[in-house]
């Protein structure tokens, strides 16, 4: 399984890197998880938006699902000029403004999540775990057909269930939207120290922060992550690529 960081910055893009995405590819799979804002455009870095046929969202905050109406005007267009003739798959919460926009779309097909949804894409297992934030969220857990696990947080406040969902992750990557000292539960955040004791206690081989913040010295945040023991914690940067 291949896990590339399109973009991973919290609230709004950063010049000339998006905000959340990330594509997960395995043999013929791929899967676009979050579409923030700028994703639509860098995505292209690595794959043709035409050849996108499953688009995850796990909440429909900006910065996380503010291109989706991009993703699905791409779709609209290749169908009427023929240059695809499957239509684009929407993953999503039921809840939330977007939802009406997402049943209602000719040439793509909305599948709401809830706490217990399965699914399989090609050789992928997709699972989701309802997060601790102000609106209807989902963590993602994904499994391919070897065994490899890849845990996306999305964003969460820290809790015993979501370590129970992340156990055992070969590849975490986890909300780190604040400092450690700031209260990052009211906004249904981790703080670094919440991110790293995640990061220990599910026991995860690799762990990257990301949904990082644009103010401070990020690498304050890897330091008080990396104090709560975890295995192996790194900053998430735009193109990264993991292989698991």
């Amino acid at each position: 399984m291949k896990v590339t960081i399109v973009g991973m910055w919290s609230s709004f893009p950063k010049n000339n890197e998006p905000s959340s995405g990330y594509l997960v590819q395995k043999d013929e799979a791929t899967v676009l998880i979050d579409a923030g804002s700028g994703v639509a455009a860098h995505v292209q870095d690595y794959i043709s938006i035409h050849d996108l046929h499953h688009l995850i969202l796990t909440h429909y905050h900006h910065d996380h699902a503010g291109d989706l109406e991009a993703f699905m005007q791409a779709r609209r267009l290749a169908r009427r000029f023929k240059h695809r003739k499957r239509h684009l798959n929407l993953y999503g919460p039921g809840t939330g403004d977007p939802v009406r926009l997402m049943r209602r779309a000719r040439h793509s097909k909305f599948h709401p999540i809830k706490p217990d949804s399965k699914f399989q894409i090609g050789p992928l297992k997709f699972e989701f775990h309802r997060n601790a934030h102000p609106v209807e969220t989902y963590a993602v857990k994904v499994t391919d057909d070897t065994g490899a696990v890849f845990v996306y947080t999305s964003d969460s406040s820290y809790n015993a269930g979501l370590v129970r969902f992340a156990f055992g992750a070969d590849l975490l990557f986890t909300d780190c939207s604040y400092y450690e000292g700031f209260d990052a539960r009211s906004d249904g955040h981790m703080n670094a120290a919440e991110a790293g004791r995640l990061a220990e206690k599910s026991d995860a081989a690799l762990t990257v922060l990301t949904n990082l913040p644009h103010r401070g010295a990020l690498e304050a945040l890897l330091d008080s992550a990396v104090q709560q023991g975890g295995k192996d914690i790194r900053l998430a940067e735009a193109g990264m690529v993991f292989n698991i």
